[in-house]
């Protein structure tokens, strides 16, 4: 009976200080947990926010052809070659600037012979037109004239800044005018079949 009596009596539990330590342990897992992940959310919002601002800087900074192409050769005749090639350049609207150093901005010139980079003064010179200032960096309402400068000279088969051979009559070639930052100026044009000393190329 007295056996019966202590069973019954039996007022084992967990205590008030144990409740404690196990919801605290609860709440410091739960805290480190939210905190990792928005750690980790925050981080990839913030990689995504830097990838789409550089690409809308890409895409903002951008050229446009103003004018004609102009080549100039040698000589008024069937045998003639393209001694420089110059066009003009604005920014699109609503653009980002663009350095246009030489250097900085390349121009790959591709035809079916060659394939060349003209990347320095040597062969190529960036002249600011009009009201634009001298820095190269083309900004709203500003012109740059850009040249590519001694085409029939130091023909070369490796080095840049200079071409292969010679730029002659009835050739399809291309020009991509390549900044640092910003979309590529793309242009394509046919040298006519007997060339006048300047020549428009439309």
């Amino acid at each position: 009976m007295n056996q019966i009596i202590r069973i019954r009596n039996n007022e084992k539990g967990i205590t008030g200080l144990e409740t404690a330590i196990v919801l605290i342990a609860f709440v410091v897992v739960s805290s480190v947990f939210a905190f990792s992940a928005l750690s980790t959310g925050m981080f990839s919002s913030d990689k995504a926010r830097e990838t789409v601002t550089a690409g809308l800087a890409q895409t903002r900074a951008s050229m446009q052809l103003k004018g004609s192409m102009i080549g100039t050769a040698t000589s008024a005749t069937a045998t003639g070659t393209m001694i420089n090639l110059s066009f003009h350049v604005a920014q699109t609207a609503g653009g980002a600037d663009v350095d246009l150093t030489p250097g900085r901005t390349t121009v790959r010139y591709t035809d079916e012979n060659q394939h060349k980079l003209f990347a320095s003064t040597a062969g190529m010179t960036v002249t600011p037109v009009g009201s634009s200032d001298s820095d190269n960096l083309l900004e709203n309402n500003e012109v740059y004239l850009i040249e590519l400068i001694n085409l029939n000279t130091g023909f070369h088969d490796t080095n840049d800044d200079t071409l292969k051979s010679a730029l002659g009559i009835k050739t399809t070639f291309t020009l991509e005018l390549i900044p640092l930052k910003g979309s590529i100026l793309y242009l394509e044009r046919t040298t006519p079949v007997s060339m006048d000393v300047i020549n428009f190329l439309n």
